[in-house]
């Protein structure tokens, strides 16, 4: 009797403790990444702007973001955005995409429902959207600005 309680409590533990520590594992591999691809994005607009007297917008690279991870070539090659940005991806493997929104003024707010009003002057944005679950249905996004680069998260670890 007592052997067939632990099991059952050892059981119910288990199921509450496995997922949740796949839910933050998620949550982790997401925000190592957009931490350091923020960054450099960051690093690599004003540098950009230092040069050219703007920031230069990027539509989303990779397309779409994809669980099992992809390679970021395609976002490298010359021509493109990231490229003509100089980004140095680290990793063989990226699973989110990265868009840049640039603009000069007042008068943007609040993207995708993130906290953000633009200032008077030049400016940029990045949302990264990541698919950690395998579903589509539903993804994590996250947001960085030139105004504030606390980072700034929806959905985090789906």
């Amino acid at each position: 009797m007592e052997l067939m309680i632990t099991v059952a409590v050892l059981g119910i533990l288990a199921k509450i403790a496995i997922p949740a520590f796949f839910g933050q594992s998620k949550k982790a591999k997401a925000k190592s990444e957009v931490g350091a691809m923020f960054g450099e994005l960051a690093v690599r607009e004003e540098q950009y702007k230092l040069e050219k007297g703007v920031y230069l917008a990027a539509a989303a690279c990779p397309a779409a973001p994809a669980a099992a991870g992809q390679s970021p070539a395609s976002c490298l090659v010359s021509g493109q955005p990231f490229y003509n940005l100089r980004v140095r991806i680290q990793e063989a493997k990226i699973f989110c995409s990265y868009a840049i929104t640039i603009g000069s003024g007042t008068g943007t707010n609040n993207p995708s429902g993130f906290t953000f009003t633009s200032p008077s002057g030049k400016w940029f944005y990045v949302i990264a959207t990541c698919d950690m679950d395998n579903s589509s249905t539903t993804n994590s996004t996250y947001f960085m600005s030139s105004v504030d680069a606390t980072l700034q998260k929806q959905n985090e670890g789906y």
